[in-house]
This record gives C-alpha cells, structure tokens and sequence, in this order.
C-alpha cells in the first residue's frame, strides 16, 4: 500500500465511522486533513496517519450508538471492544487501522491512527493541507 492510499484509508475509516454513530454535527480535527507521523514497519522507516473528529451536538441513546460503531467496525474487519463504565466507549486496532477509539462523552469524540506504511513522514507534510478535506 501507497503512503497516499493509506491516507485515504484512514479518511475513510473515519467517515464510515462518523456515519455509523448516527450524529450528524462533527468537526474534524487539522482541518480534515490527516497529520503524518513516524513508525517503523519491518525495521525500516514508515509514514502513518492519523485524524479525529468530534461532534458539537448530544445525542440521546449512546450506547446504542456505540455498539452501531461497533457494528460498523466489525464489518470492515477491526476487532472491537465496547466499555460501558463510566460511559459508552469503543476501543479497536487491526483490520484498515493500527488503532481507533470512540468516546461518548462529553461529546461524541473519534480519534483513527492508520496503517504504518513505507515512506517518509516528512513528505506529507505540507501535503496534507492542499488535500481535499473530508466531509463528514
């Protein structure tokens, strides 16, 4: 996988997650654009990317919210759990992402760390910011 497909990924992950919580009102973190980082895959230098959201609005089941992100999570192939206490919470990694998280309070909150991939993080800096952002 490309550095720019696993960007892609991760936009994708999020926004399929945003869809799966049921809010509508999200603001995206860095503009919508995913932030590069450092990793090592194999021994060797790695580029991945992660973006978070959070919504401005309160909903009224969260639980069933987060077992729908749940749900949504376990169809494209990241194992999940769900923590109940003190608040709805999902936690998973594997699949499309090396880790995400979904908090239910005090707002709705997503926060995707993507695939390592090989590259240079440093390349995709000032990218990120002439990409299309994402629209939730």
């Amino acid at each position: 996988m490309t550095p720019e497909q696993a960007r892609e990924q991760t936009v994708s992950v999020l926004q399929g997650t945003i869809e799966a919580s049921g809010e509508s009102d999200w603001v995206l973190d860095a503009k919508g654009s995913p932030l590069p980082g450092p990793c090592s895959i194999n021994g060797e230098d790695g580029v991945t990317f992660s973006l978070g959201a959070y919504s401005t609005a309160e909903r009224t089941d969260p639980a069933a919210d987060a077992q729908n992100v749940a749900d949504y999570w376990a169809s494209i192939g990241i194992p999940s759990r769900i923590v109940s206490d003190p608040v709805p919470r999902v936690f998973g990694g594997g699949g499309p992402v090396n880790a995400i998280s979904f908090s239910t309070a005090p707002t709705y909150a997503i926060s995707v760390g993507g695939i390592c991939v090989p590259g240079n993080p440093f390349d995709y800096y000032d990218d990120g910011y002439r990409a299309a952002s994402p629209t939730p």
